[in-house]
């Protein structure tokens, strides 16, 4: 018994494996209608699908040789075209209406087929589709491999690697049309091994997609929705849970900020939060942990940073806020901010009891004017309480 399939079995299943990643990216754009790119690597696999089955006929001489050569060739690079746009559109998240100048080629494919009648040479017609295919594919894995610094997601890896190793099988092909006997790869086996590296590229696209979500959810979760900063639960979560020692907690409150709503209305208020997170983010060291704790508070954490260290920051801080100047409505809104400071010298228990050494000296802070910083250990040798707080409230 003859186990091995004979090439229009392969062809079938070859088109097979487009129709069923066509109809996935279908789904997926469905589901998920921000990202335009599924529904052109669709297109792509559509075409080729239709590229393979008219290959499959014209292999069993159920079209004329003139007919199907052509068009074959022609949607086959026509939809590798489409998906080189497709990824780069899933993968950068963003259109590029210079992409479309990609199937520029299938066009002119066509016209120089028509022209010199190449495409009826099948070495010569498969030689150049292979090549064309080698680029549109490795040019698709670099694509998603360049975007991975502004996104990186780990099905990255892995959706490029199915592309790359379907770039090398085309490869492979036109080598072994040129050079015979260098690879020893028939057009079936590369065939056979296309059709899983198809239902691996549409897998790895569907994980991309729902990665990508998953990190949205994450975000918005972690993220405050007004100011763009991050929030308590994050925050919180930043905090090591051992080996804290060294470290220092500052917590900031804007001063009468409830006359700036009152004065200037609740959209003047949220100008006046969203200036002082951007004027903050921006002075932060690599590492430092910024957050919204709640309404007009907020917090920062600094890793290994001494107490005389972190006060320089806050100060520095609090005088950059000093000299911000909020326009809204034509009227300008200045800033000013307290800090209040707590050094983890070993001695301080739980986070909970240095958030409240920190609160502590936020107090004292106000009590003393507003506009200042003030450490821990200042406000104790002043006479001042401690606070309770909670960690979990979300006020």
């Amino acid at each position: 018994m003859n186990t091995q399939l004979d090439l229009a079995t392969v062809l079938l299943l070859h088109k097979s494996s487009f129709l069923v990643g066509a109809f996935c990216f279908l789904y997926a754009r469905w589901q998920s209608p921000r990202d335009e790119g599924l529904g052109i690597l669709a297109s792509g696999f559509f075409f080729l699908a239709l590229a393979s089955t008219l290959a499959g006929y014209g292999e069993q001489k159920l079209l004329p040789a003139y007919l199907w050569t052509l068009s074959s060739f022609t949607l086959g690079i026509g939809g590798y075209a489409l998906f080189w746009i497709g990824v780069r559109r899933l993968s950068a998240g963003r259109r590029r209406k210079t992409d479309w100048l990609a199937l520029s080629i299938p066009i002119a494919g066509a016209a120089i087929g028509l022209a010199t009648h190449f495409h009826v040479v099948n070495y010569i017609r498969a030689s150049v589709f292979n090549a064309t295919a080698f680029v549109f594919l490795a040019a698709s894995a670099l694509a998603v491999i360049s975007d991975r610094s502004r996104e990186p997601l780990p099905v990255r890896a892995l959706f490029a690697a199915a592309m790359a190793v379907g770039a090398n099988l085309c490869l492979a092909v036109v080598i072994g049309l040129v050079k015979p006997g260098i690879i020893p790869i028939t057009t079936t086996y590369a065939f056979f091994l296309s059709i899983i590296c198809h239902f691996a590229i549409a897998l790895f696209a569907l994980v991309l997609v729902k990665e990508r979500a998953e990190a949205e959810l994450r975000c918005s979760a972690d993220t405050d929705a007004l100011t763009g900063a991050c929030n308590r639960r994050w925050f919180l979560a930043q905090l090591p849970r051992s080996n804290w020692h060294g470290d220092c907690l500052v917590v900031m409150d804007l001063d009468f900020f409830k006359r700036i709503n009152d004065r200037h209305g609740h959209q003047a208020g949220d100008q006046a939060l969203i200036a002082f997170v951007d004027l903050i983010r921006k002075n932060l060291r690599k590492g430092d942990c910024f957050a919204r704790l709640g309404g007009e508070e907020f917090g920062l954490y600094l890793p290994q940073t001494s107490e005389a260290q972190a006060l320089a920051i806050a100060e520095r801080l609090r005088r950059a806020v000093e000299e911000l100047v909020v326009i809204s409505n034509d009227q300008c809104i200045a800033l000013s901010v307290s800090m209040g400071l707590a050094f983890a010298g070993g001695d301080e228990g739980t986070w909970e009891d240095l958030f409240n050494r920190a609160d502590a000296a936020l107090y004292e802070a106000k009590r003393s004017g507003r506009n200042r910083v003030t450490s821990f250990s200042s406000a104790a040798a002043s006479g001042s309480k401690p606070m309770e707080r909670s960690l979990s409230r979300t006020g």
